[in-house]
């Protein structure tokens, strides 16, 4: 299954409502028709939530590339934009994170 088809999966389960499932919180957020939001979350000390991590997809026709990653669990904390230098750590982590989503199906 590609990542579009399993986004596709994903999309029949989640929403932009975040869920709490066993060990935190899954969310799918729509930004627009081309771009969205795959959120893990944590709760905080204090009653928010921490993404670890949060990854922005752009999707166009069938290929799913992840644009964003921002993890604020990690340390160091981490803010990426894709480029030549990072993209193959955001395609291992939005790999990974789908992985982790398709797992709570």
């Amino acid at each position: 299954m590609n990542r579009k088809q399993q986004l596709d999966k994903l999309l029949t389960a989640f929403t932009e409502e975040k869920r709490f499932i066993s060990d935190g919180y899954y969310r799918i957020r729509t930004i627009n028709p081309s771009t969205l939001e795959l959120a893990y979350l944590l709760s905080g000390p204090c009653g928010d939530s921490i993404v670890h991590p949060q990854i922005t997809l752009s999707i166009n026709g069938e290929e799913v590339v992840g644009i964003k990653l921002i993890d604020m669990y990690s340390s160091p904390q981490l803010f990426m934009h894709r480029n030549d230098e990072n993209s193959n750590q955001i395609d291992n982590a939005l790999d990974k994170l789908i992985e982790k989503f398709l797992t709570k199906m």
